[in-house]
């Protein structure tokens, strides 16, 4: 199928043709996302909110400013740049995993029973 073609069944909300331009721009758009997230969970969230959001829009989209890849990407740049900006993104990389902690504890409590000194 035509890209021009696809878009519109797209823009008339055909879900064949959004699973086609889904298909067809996934990895790179996720791409976009992960280079500014830098977190793969983010970054798959994030990548289908773009998608959402698009289908949502699609009416706004117009051949007569530039390719249908270029808008997508826009969107994803900018959902990226509004995930790092939130507040729940940044609690979420300030906060580290328990799992961390429990081995140090682990750790350190093998090390104190190991050391065992005499005077």
């Amino acid at each position: 199928m035509q890209q021009e073609s696809l878009v519109k069944k797209f823009k008339a909300k055909d879900v064949k043709a959004f699973e086609k331009l889904y298909d067809l721009y996934n990895e790179s758009v996720q791409g976009v996302v992960f280079n500014i997230v830098r977190e793969q969970s983010f970054a798959e969230e994030v990548n289908q909110d773009v998608f959402i959001k698009a289908w949502n829009n699609a009416e706004s989209y117009s051949e007569k400013k530039g390719r249908f890849f270029t808008w997508i990407i826009n969107i994803a740049r900018n959902a990226a740049i509004d995930k790092i900006r939130s507040k729940n993104f940044k609690n979420n990389t300030k906060n580290l995993d328990a799992e961390f902690f429990v081995d140090i504890l682990e750790n350190h409590d093998s090390l104190d029973t190991k050391t065992d000194f005499k005077t």
